[in-house]
């Protein structure tokens, strides 16, 4: 034991550093590391001579990994003679997103062992092609996904198993869905083997929040499929880490600390990843429709995704759009300018392995042969992309130098890279659980310096979520009878990424028109919390909103309200990434067009946020309004993802948002290239000051000694955040910001404020008359104002003055001095006036609406000559 251990202490301290160590030094860290070793060595004997073991039922897990630790994992081939051939039957492999690969795949590994033809099937419907997350707004990048996944498909399929994969789609100008394609597939089977009278159809079962987006095959035939001339059983299959959290939602618990106790997480190895049989002879169990062996290429593949988003692929406007809309997704992912190329399968498995025989050494991965092997391209109109950059160079003066894991989080690249992968099911979870081989550290029986798995802690994060989403989704199942009432808030679910995410919806208004009229429209607005807090804390301003919404201003229209939690906040995922203000821009304009204007339709919105999410929302907002860029014109357009805007957003709503105001003497003071330059044109073009942050152990360090001071404290903070209506600090507002803060990766929220990037100012995305883009080009004609997005239009800033964060009535007045077109309207509240005074913020959000609609409808929606107001409210 002391010598294994003491080998295990030299190979991570050695690792620690390559530079030299003074002798001195060696002695006191072999004498320091050999105390702890003998201590270590101490309790582990005396914990195996008077701890009984616990008892289990499986008999197949290695000594490794029922001690949470495996070896890098290899695709394993299950042994033993297959059973005799039935020509009458038929196993169809059903692949889909979430499920694109060979290893550990349960329902292609039931296929090749039940002695029935084999038929692996992949559909191209408009079902599932339209719900692909990401889809509706990265059409390009999803278009390159799926060919290069069905690519490495295919080929692993020939080369590890021996069969062919068969691809369907539907004609030119069919929209054809699932079932109708499926059925389809049928009858070229019974055609091509008229013996057959059973069918099997092995699916993958996303689970509950995924299977509500309806990306999956499974979505669309967990009621089975009926055919009247064979036989028709649909089999499921699912790849959870494990079955206990699964087989009684029920009695999952709310909390992640309790959920990992409960179901043993740290100490108990996940499920082993499905064995393979041995590969079957060529064209022996192996069924072939020849017209379905052809893999679409990219330009048949794009047409398809086109058409289920009922986008014509020729025409000219959609082309230029598809283009800009290309490679704005997170630096380092598939939607963010990683290469097609690394989604395959076999690329995946690679990867992983190079990040472990790396010991997950950040910097030793990304100088791996592997990772300077990818083609990783950064998109230069981009904020996030070069916030990513600007950490990434840390010290360095060269805008061009390669990406540095310094200041960046511990495996980030990583999981960037991880978050298509895992999304499309080139690799499953339980590969990747398995594929982390780390060793144990000499202080992990301290919390804190416990090691962790950056693989490990991916993918159980991630089970996590899916789990409680699942409780979620069947407890108001449960509880919900019909359809929702007006203002009754609901819990839906989205993929940004990847990565799960929750958002609260309600219908809030109704007109007479809105479901037969012809001049009916569909309206929404978008809320954005603030830091700590989740679209939960809506609940009471939508509700009093569908209460006081002017029947004026509803008239024939159907009014909607989404309230989305950010990624690292609420009930969404807290992955492993360096959170900044540009990703969580780039986020809610993602969640306005795949949910607001993609499955809602909504034909105009108005955004509003508090705090953060104030400024969050002023920033969506500005970027709404981004064009096409026009090579040609050498315009760059410059936003948060990139990517240009709808142009549907029609109001902006600013309750004690967070983000610098400059005043007009501010301005006038700066002098030089800074008075006319944007921090937004400043992080695009790499001049802003150098990424020098804390270390990132010190960060994570006061991270959690921050959340442990503050967890306890919740209620004494909020009701301080209240001081007009404390009472309105309930169980439910706090039970939810302690639930959420203690969900796996809620630290990397805490560790990232401490490296983000300047803000951009509140005069640069409102377009001020002064400190912004449309007031520096009337000073220099060489700068171009359609370069960077800004929201001119009607704004409502409807401050809690009582705020004890700020002086919230002087930057109400800033706000309000900026330009015209901007309502100031006081509310006698504190930091959160949405929901400490929910029925008076209702009201000024619904008679600002009305007058400003009226004045739009006078003036031709030219909003800057509206005047400025304020509306004091008692």
């Amino acid at each position: 034991l002391v010598i294994s251990s003491y080998r295990r202490y030299h190979d991570v301290t050695m690792r620690a550093s390559s530079a030299p160590r003074r002798m001195t030094r060696q002695k006191f860290s072999f004498a320091t590391g050999l105390l702890f070793i003998l201590l270590s060595s101490l309790g582990r004997i005396w914990a195996s001579a008077f701890v009984a073991p616990s008892s289990t039922t499986t008999t197949t897990t290695t000594a490794a990994a029922s001690h949470g630790r495996s070896s890098p994992l290899t695709l394993r081939m299950a042994g033993g003679a297959l059973p005799p051939l039935d020509p009458t039957k038929l196993e169809i492999v059903l692949f889909g997103i979430g499920d694109l690969r060979v290893a550990d795949h349960t329902g292609l590994t039931r296929a090749m062992s039940s002695g029935a033809q084999v038929l692996p099937l992949f559909l191209m419907d408009a079902d599932t092609l339209s719900n692909i997350p990401g889809g509706a707004s990265h059409v390009l990048d999803t278009e390159m996904m799926v060919a290069s996944s069905l690519s490495s498909l295919a080929t692993r399929l020939k080369d590890d198993v021996a069969l062919d994969l068969h691809v369907y789609s539907s004609g030119a100008e069919d929209r054809m869905g699932l079932r109708d394609a499926l059925q389809d597939v049928l009858g070229m089977v019974k055609k091509e083997q008229p013996s057959i009278d059973g069918i099997t159809i092995n699916v993958c079962d996303l689970r509950d929040a995924d299977n509500g987006m309806g990306y999956g095959p499974y979505a669309y035939l967990q009621d089975g499929l009926d055919d009247a001339s064979v036989t028709v059983q649909v089999r499921s299959w699912d790849c959870s880490l494990r079955s206990e959290p699964w087989s009684d939602l029920n009695a999952l618990p709310t909390q992640y600390p309790t959920y990992e106790n409960q179901y043993q997480i740290q100490s108990r190895a996940a499920s082993h990843p499905e064995a393979m049989p041995e590969r079957m002879a060529t064209g022996m169990r192996h069924m072939t429709i020849p017209s379905l062996t052809q893999i679409p290429d990219s330009r048949a593949i794009l047409d398809i995704i086109c058409r289920s988003l009922d986008l014509d692929p020729e025409c000219a406007e959609t082309k230029k759009l598809l283009e800009n809309e290309r490679n704005t997704g997170l630096y380092g992912t598939h939607w963010g300018g990683m290469d097609g190329a690394s989604l395959s399968e076999t690329e995946v498995l690679a990867g992983l392995q190079a990040f472990e025989s790396c010991s997950e050494d950040d910097d030793a991965f990304l100088n791996s042969k592997w990772w300077q092997a990818r083609r990783l391209v950064r998109n230069g109109s981009s904020l996030e992309h070069a916030a990513i950059n600007w950490m990434g160079r840390g010290d360095s003066d060269d805008a061009f130098a390669s990406i540095k894991s310094t200041n960046l989080l511990k495996g980030e690249m990583m999981v960037r890279y991880l978050a298509a992968p895992l999304l499309f099911g080139t690799v499953s979870p339980r590969t990747v659980w398995h594929m982390a081989s780390m060793t144990e550290g000499i202080l992990d029986f301290i919390p804190l310096f416990k090691r962790r798995s950056v693989l490990r802690d991916v993918v159980e994060a991630r089970e996590w979520h899916r789990c409680f989403a699942a409780k979620n989704i069947q407890s108001a199942e449960q509880g919900n009878h019909g359809p929702p009432a007006i203002g009754e808030t609901r819990a839906s679910y989205w993929r940004w990424h990847g990565f799960l995410c929750r958002y609260e919806e309600a219908i809030i208004a109704e007109g007479k028109g809105a479901d037969v009229g012809t001049d009916a429209k569909k309206e929404g607005i978008v809320f954005v919390h603030g830091f700590g807090a989740s679209g939960s804390q809506w609940s009471k301003a939508i509700k009093s909103l569908s209460k006081g919404l002017p029947l004026e201003l509803i008239g024939n229209d159907k009014y909607e309200v989404v309230a989305p939690d950010l990624l690292g906040f609420g009930e969404s995922e807290k992955p492993q990434l360096s959170f900044t203000q540009y990703l969580w821009e780039s986020y809610v304009s993602s969640f306005v067009k795949e949910i607001s204007v993609r499955k809602k339709k909504w034909d105009k919105f108005v955004i509003g946020g508090n705090s953060i999410g104030g400024y969050t929302a002023m920033s969506v907002a500005a970027d709404d309004t981004v064009p096409l860029s026009d090579e040609i014109a050498g315009v760059n357009a410059v936003s948060a993802s990139g990517a240009p805007g709808t142009n549907r957003c029609n109001g902006l709503v600013l309750m004690n948002s967070a983000g610098r105001i400059l005043s007009k003497e501010e301005v006038d003071k700066t002098t030089g290239l800074d008075a006319l330059v944007t921090v937004g044109a400043e992080t695009a073009g790499d001049d802003l000051p150098k990424c020098r942050p804390p270390p990132r152990d010190v960060a994570r360090i006061g991270g959690t000694g921050l959340l442990a001071y503050l967890r306890p404290r919740i209620q004494s903070i909020c009701k301080n955040l209240y001081p007009t209506n404390p009472d309105a600090v309930d169980e439910i507002l706090t039970g939810n910001i302690l639930r959420d803060s203690l969900d796996p990766g809620a630290i990397n929220v805490m560790i990232s404020g401490s490296k983000l990037p300047p803000p951009r100012t509140a005069n640069e995305l409102l377009g001020a008359d002064f400190g912004s883009a449309r007031s520096h080009s009337k000073e220099d004609s060489s700068i171009i104002p359609a370069a960077e997005g800004m929201w001119e239009g009607r704004t409502l800033v409807a401050q809690g003055f009582l705020d004890p964060l700020n002086d919230a009535k002087t930057r109400a007045r800033l706000l309000g001095e900026l330009r015209k077109g901007i309502t100031v309207q006081p509310i006698n509240a504190g930091h959160c006036p949405h929901d400490e005074l929910d029925e008076d913020v209702a009201r000024a959000i619904g008679q600002w609406l009305l007058e400003t609609t009226k004045k739009e409808n006078e003036m031709g929606n030219d909003i800057r000559g509206i005047e400025s107001s304020s509306i004091i409210i008692s």
